[in-house]
């Protein structure tokens, strides 16, 4: 991987996902179990927003409410309102509901959060890629296997499944007909990710939410940055 495929790949993220444009440039919510439920939930089906609006505009109003000077790190902090789900909704600030309209997303998140801990799952450094896990969130109506894998990338975890969809990513950035090793395409990121000035992760992040997304079949007619500025999962 040399200079002419990173800077390759640099006029692909120019075009596909601007830092300008593109929301998720940012390490997600490594060590804040509490921000990335909120962010795996609502940001389903929904505006991901800027720093003042949607997602991000929760998760600030979450923050504000706490007034921890810790990471939001407990997930018992919002478990405590599996029962009040109303009240989380106001003091979110938002009350969207999940697919399928079961309940609020402020409901959905108080009580996946109640599932982990109950699967004895308390915070960042805990959530892992177990059926345990997995089971307690999508024992929630109106939350799938979409939401807890997003919920494991928002943490900091790398899943096989999130380095293949890297991979991809980076295979389609380059241009190349055949699908580049993991070897390859992690060497190719690191380069593009000092080329631009943002650290490794920064460029995962904003990368496997493109990939993501771009992957959905429903989406596809429209350009991924004007569809997850209206529609984020």
């Amino acid at each position: 991987m040399g200079i002419t495929n990173t800077q390759t790949v640099v006029s692909f993220i120019e075009s596909e996902l601007p830092l300008a444009a593109w929301p998720h440039w940012n390490d997600g919510w490594p060590q804040e179990a509490e921000a990335a439920i909120l962010d795996a939930i609502f940001s389903a089906r929904a505006a991901y927003g800027t720093p003042s609006t949607g997602v991000r505009a929760v998760i600030a109003k979450w923050r504000d409410y706490r007034q921890s000077s810790t990471p939001l790190d407990d997930l018992a902090a919002l478990a405590a309102f599996a029962d009040r789900g109303d009240e989380l909704a106001t003091i979110l600030g938002n009350r969207q509901r999940v697919p399928g309209n079961y309940s609020t997303k402020a409901e959905g998140a108080a009580r996946a959060a109640a599932a982990l801990i109950t699967a004895e799952c308390t915070g960042s450094n805990d959530i892992s890629d177990t059926d345990a896990h997995r089971d307690a969130v999508i024992s929630v109506p109106g939350l799938g296997v979409r939401t807890f894998e997003l919920l494991l990338f928002l943490s900091g975890t790398l899943t096989p499944d999130s380095l293949d969809l890297l991979t991809r990513f980076a295979t389609e950035a380059v241009g190349s007909e055949e699908q580049l090793s993991t070897v390859d395409a992690t060497a190719l990121l690191t380069a593009v990710a000092h080329e631009l000035g943002v650290s490794i992760s920064t460029l995962t992040h904003a990368a496997w939410r493109y990939q993501r997304t771009a992957e959905q079949p429903r989406r596809q007619s429209k350009p991924v940055v004007a569809v997850v500025l209206a529609e984020s999962a």
